[in-house]
């Protein structure tokens, strides 16, 4: 299954071709520069060097956000049109999960943080290791809110791994709260040891990680409509 996976959602824009799970061709780019006018180039450029033309692709899977609401309509429109223009089944995926799932195997809850300005975050809680599991639906709120709602989640001993950009605004924050040494904090001793930041090298909402997740619903026979797919903006949280 050729599988072509578009993520314009942050700064990082990248495009990749998957063939039945490997991996074919990707281009990825962290640039000053718009996505408008290198998303297109950027397809081309996949799909020439997976020497395949869009017409014997068997669909495409782009992230739909949250992320910058620019960026995810360029995708979002780049992906509709050229699906309906071959007639292709298109799957949107949330880039949140895209981030999280660069640490699928990693044992205990992933949290997906980016920046979503006004003070606040882009959140959701998974959990990784032999069962993949989301655990909350794409959340926007502030990083004590959504501290909080991990709290609900988890035990004192349980491994976190934070991944995202969001960490370099919000990383103090995240370490106040778990940081057994900040006074008047009762954080159990265990958990100073099992919380973890991940490189900086996992925060790229991957083109072939959005095409694998898009592939997996394909597989099953799941598909978006070109008519109803729309950008995730999620600005609604839970406070």
């Amino acid at each position: 299954m050729k599988i072509l996976g578009i993520d314009t959602s942050t700064p990082i824009g990248s495009v990749a071709l998957i063939d039945d799970g490997n991996i074919i061709a990707e281009h990825t780019l962290n640039i000053v520069q718009a996505h408008s006018s290198r998303l297109m180039p950027a397809i081309d450029t996949v799909l020439k060097w997976g020497d395949i033309t869009p017409d014997a692709l068997d669909g495409c899977a782009v992230g739909i956000g949250p992320g910058s609401f620019t960026g995810i309509r360029i995708g979002v429109a780049t992906a509709k049109s050229l699906c309906y223009a071959v007639d292709k089944p298109i799957v949107g995926v949330s880039t949140l999960e895209t981030i999280a799932y660069n640490l699928r195997w990693t044992d205990g809850f992933v949290c997906p943080i980016l920046d979503a300005r006004r003070n606040e975050i882009y959140g959701g809680i998974f959990h990784g290791g032999t069962e993949w599991q989301r655990l909350t639906d794409d959340l926007c709120l502030p990083i004590d809110a959504f501290l909080d709602e991990l709290d609900s989640h988890i035990s004192p001993d349980s491994a976190i791994t934070f991944v995202g950009d969001g960490l370099l605004s919000y990383g103090d924050a995240v370490r106040e709260k778990f940081d057994k040494t900040k006074s008047g904090l009762q954080t159990p001793p265990t958990r100073e040891d099992t919380v973890h930041f991940a490189d900086a090298i996992f925060n790229v909402p991957r083109g072939a990680t959005i095409a694998t997740l898009g592939a997996q619903r394909l597989k099953q026979g799941d598909s978006d409509s070109y008519w109803t797919l729309v950008p995730n903006y999620v600005r609604i949280g839970l406070y």
